[in-house]
């Protein structure tokens, strides 16, 4: 079908809109746009922000974003080097009816196809549910573990609910759910939400924790008895400070709190078990 006028689809709504200036070419109007569109505005008697809207532009083609009342701007109309009009579908059809001639039936009869196409599709889409996973699905995608091995479904639930993610009844947190990362009844995690949890649980560890792994393998190499000493109390500091750097300020997961305490737990089993010359 030849494209008489450009169809576009709201940002906000996900509506068909239209933007005058491309039906002003589509009718092939003769008089000037500014007066055209203004005239047939008070014609449709059309109401600002429910039949159209009004997009301010400066001399550079930056949209601009003028104060409301009672605000205060730098900026003014003064400013305004274009204005466009966005219509919605209905008053795009509305003017091209009133252009009354041919070109004017011929535009209202293509917005009248044009539109049986873009609901079609729009129930279609509505119909296609968006690809999401499981919390079983989550678990294993994310390849989290704890001291205690894999964690898996019922563990990650605890982890978001722990962090106020998922309520109580294992159901997403509303504020979650309009961001796109969930889905409620059942509660699925969607694409978007997959990947904001990679980012959120990451486990990697810091740079100071490695560094004191470091020292602690290098000390395991040695043999005397002065040296097990030094590497048994190197091991029980480091434990600690793990411990403390995986919870200070409280910008660390859930998993590296588990893992830090996990080798402080294991330092401490170490110490009952070693003979009594070597406890410190």
């Amino acid at each position: 079908m030849e494209e008489l006028v450009k169809i576009r689809k709201s940002t906000r709504t996900g509506n068909p809109i239209v933007n005058a200036r491309d039906l002003y070419k589509g009718l092939k109007v003769g008089k000037d746009f500014s007066t055209w569109i203004k005239d047939k505005i008070k014609k449709c008697d059309f109401v600002e922000n429910v039949d159209y809207a009004r997009i301010f532009f400066d001399e550079n083609g930056k949209k601009m974003t003028l104060p409301k009342n009672g605000e205060r701007s730098s900026r003014g109309f003064g400013d305004v080097f274009r204005i466009e009009y966005a219509l919605t579908f209905n008053s795009a059809k509305h003017i091209a009816m009133l252009q009354n001639n041919a070109q004017g039936k011929k535009v209202r009869q293509y917005f009248i196809d044009r539109e049986k196409d873009f609901w079609v599709l729009k129930e279609e889409l509505a119909r296609k549910p968006e690809l999401s996973y499981s919390m079983s699905e989550v678990a294993k995608m994310l390849n989290l573990s704890d001291y205690y091995g894999k964690i898996g479904r019922n563990t990650l639930y605890n982890i978001l609910h722990y962090n106020d993610i998922v309520n109580d009844k294992n159901r997403a947190v509303q504020k979650y759910v309009k961001k796109g990362y969930f889905t409620n009844y059942p509660t699925r995690v969607t694409v978007k939400g997959l990947e904001w949890l990679k980012q959120r649980f990451n486990v990697g560890e810091s740079g100071e924790v490695k560094e004191l792994k470091k020292l602690v393998e290098d000390l395991r190499k040695k043999q005397t008895f002065q040296e097990q000493r030094e590497q048994l109390m190197l091991e029980g500091v480091s434990s600690v400070v793990e411990t403390l750097l995986f919870n200070k300020g409280g910008k660390k997961t859930e998993e590296q709190n588990r893992i830090a305490i996990s080798h402080l737990s294991g330092f401490l089993n170490k110490m009952k078990t070693m003979p009594k010359a070597l406890s410190i």
